[in-house]
């Protein structure tokens, strides 16, 4: 009875710790992007009909992304504020970081839309659900992960209205003292003229760093830079010049070859093209890994490590030896 209660403890040890130390290199983490969840995603929030403020679609909405973050393990906070005399949340889930857990980055995407007028039916497919759904399925990839620096992913609402939700945060932020490194902003990421190409706007040296590793991983996305601080989206309360100390861009489809469909009923996923999203999507991805300081998997839980230790110990008293996965796991108790 009891030697079998040690050997089951012993797969299971071993089982947990060798699925836990399957660390992979940033492309691999970049690989596990799916594109089918990524358009799940998309759907879900074109098929609220409206996520206009004021509108039950963005009540639903805000609850959408907060559950769905939360669903990943990480630590969410609904950023109230005041708009119109009524009250929104921004969602914020919270990955700490490792080592250095008071640098920040942030990688958000609002996901209240509009219309024209801004009561008719506003299903926002590319403006903005494809930025939330690449925050989105990032946040579900790296919740699996560990990096350095703490990353904050971040739904905003009422961008429309003047960016609102995002200027309240950066606000809060900069009251708090919080030290954020870059920002990235993703708004309209799936729309496609034929062209291929994304633009990506904001201070140099965080534009720099995204070329240069959408060039390294993700070689057939075309990119097109440009060092202008854009103020029409949620990157601005957080740029160098109103943010001291942080750095934004804005990473989007192709500025000069725009979305038709942009703030009308047809903004639909039938417009969009999600093998171009995806590719958008592991850029940021990539960015945010290369930045974040990416570490790999978590450490095991102290109790798995003496789990797994008095099972090798117990082994080794029977005289049966040692096999290779019990060589590894020795070799990493003891690192």
């Amino acid at each position: 009875m009891r030697k079998s209660l040690i050997h089951a403890s012993l797969i299971l040890a071993l089982s947990l710790f060798t699925g836990l130390a399957a660390a992979s290199p940033i492309g691999d983490l970049v690989g596990q992007l799916s594109k089918s969840d990524y358009r799940g995603y998309v759907q879900y929030l074109e098929g609220l009909g409206t996520r206009y403020v004021g509108t039950q679609g963005n009540v639903d909405a805000t609850n959408y992304v907060a559950n769905t973050l939360g669903g990943f393990g990480l630590t969410v906070r609904r950023d109230a504020f005041d708009y119109g005399g009524d009250q929104y949340s921004n969602v914020e889930a919270t990955l700490r970081g490792l080592t250095t857990p008071d640098k920040v980055l942030i990688i958000g995407a609002h996901f209240d839309s509009t219309s024209t007028p801004p009561t008719a039916p506003a299903p926002g497919a590319d403006d903005n659900a494809s930025g939330t759904a690449a925050m989105l399925e990032i946040a579900s990839v790296f919740s699996q992960y560990r990096f350095d620096y703490s990353i904050r992913f971040l739904g905003f609402n009422v961008e429309e209205e003047g960016l609102v939700g995002s200027i309240a945060y950066a606000a809060e932020a900069k009251g708090n003292g919080d030290t954020i490194v870059g920002m990235l902003n993703l708004d309209m990421i799936a729309y496609n003229a034929g062209t291929n190409l994304m633009d990506v706007m904001g201070d140099q040296w965080l534009v720099d760093q995204f070329i240069a590793d959408a060039t390294s991983y993700v070689p057939s996305l075309l990119t097109r830079y440009s060092y202008k601080n854009n103020d029409e989206s949620d990157q601005f309360p957080f740029n160098s010049v109103n943010y001291k100390g942080s750095t934004s861009l804005l990473a989007m489809e192709d500025a000069t070859n725009t979305n038709p469909n942009y703030h009308q009923t047809t903004d639909t996923t039938n417009q969009l093209d999600f093998d171009f999203a995806l590719k958008v999507t592991q850029a940021s991805a990539a960015t945010l890994a290369d930045l974040a300081g990416y570490v790999g998997v978590p450490e095991p839980p102290v109790a798995l490590l003496l789990l797994a230790g008095l099972a090798l110990a117990a082994h080794r008293r029977r005289g049966s030896g040692s096999t290779g996965a019990l060589v590894r796991l020795e070799a990493a108790i003891r690192y």
